[in-house]
C-alpha cells in the first residue's frame, strides 16, 4: 500500500494541475496512515507533520482538511507521552473546526474527547471531566443526524464510559455508577452483552458499587 501511494505522490508533484495540487497532502497523511497501521510509529509522525504543512499551502492554513492531520499529530504526540504539545495541537484543530462547522458539530465533539484524555493523562481530572462533557452534549444533540446510527451510539457511550471512568477516579461514586448505567445500556443495544467493552463498563458498575454501598 506504502508503495502504490508512493507512486501516487511522485505522479501528483511531477504533474501540478487539476485536483493534484489538491490530493498531494490528502496522499501524504495516507501514507502516514499506512505506516500507523503497520506500527511503524517513526514513519508516521512525520509524514502527518508533512502533511499539514503541504495542506496549508493549498487548502488555506485554517481549512478543516488541515485538522483531520492535526488530529493525528496529537494522537502520536499523545501516544509518545508530550501531552502539553498535543494539548496544543489539539486545541487548534478544535479552533478550526469551531469556525468551520460550528460548535456543536460531532466533528467538534471528536477533538473535546481527544483533549479531555490529554486533561486526565496530565493530572487534571476535572478539566477533563468538563471537557468530556462538553463533548457528550454535542453528540446527543446529534444523535439521529447522520445515517449511521450505532456508529453514534458508540461515540455516546464511548464518552460516557470515560466521564464514568472518570468520576470514578474523583470518588463520585453514585454519579459514576449512573452514567456507567446509561453507558451499558447503549453498549449492548449495538454491541451485545459478549462484547470486551460491555463486561469492562460491567466491572467498572461493580466497582462504584462496591464503594457507594
Amino acid at each position: 500500500a506504502v508503495l502504490v501511494f508512493e507512486d501516487m505522490l511522485r505522479h501528483q508533484r511531477e504533474n501540478k494541475v487539476g485536483d493534484n495540487v489538491y490530493l498531494e497532502g490528502i496522499t501524504i497523511h495516507n501514507i502516514g496512515v499506512v505506516h500507523l497501521l503497520a506500527g511503524k510509529f517513526d514513519k508516521a509522525f512525520p509524514r502527518f507533520k508533512e502533511a499539514i504543512r503541504c495542506k496549508r499551502a493549498t487548502f488555506g492554513h485554517d481549512h478543516p482538511e488541515v485538522t483531520i492531520s492535526l488530529v493525528e499529530t496529537g494522537i502520536q504526540l499523545f501516544a509518545m507521552d508530550k501531552f502539553e504539545e498535543a494539548l496544543q495541537v489539539f486545541n487548534e484543530a478544535l479552533r478550526i473546526r469551531i469556525r468551520a462547522y460550528g460548535s456543536d458539530n460531532p466533528k467538534v465533539a471528536m477533538v473535546l474527547n481527544n483533549i479531555a484524555c490529554v486533561h486526565f493523562k496530565m493530572g487534571n481530572p476535572l478539566a477533563a471531566l468538563g471537557t468530556f462533557k462538553e463533548a457528550r452534549d454535542i453528540q446527543q444533540v446529534a444523535l439521529g443526524s447522520s445515517q449511521k446510527a450505532d456508529l453514534d451510539l458508540l461515540h455516546v457511550a464511548t464518552t460516557l464510559g470515560n466521564i464514568g471512568y472518570i468520576q470514578l477516579q474523583v470518588k463520585s461514586y453514585e454519579d459514576a455508577r449512573t452514567i456507567l448505567e446509561d453507558a451499558l445500556l447503549v453498549q449492548q443495544s449495538v454491541l451485545g452483552d459478549d462484547h470486551k467493552a460491555v463486561k469492562d463498563t460491567l466491572s467498572n458498575i461493580d466497582f462504584a458499587n462496591a464503594f457507594h454501598s
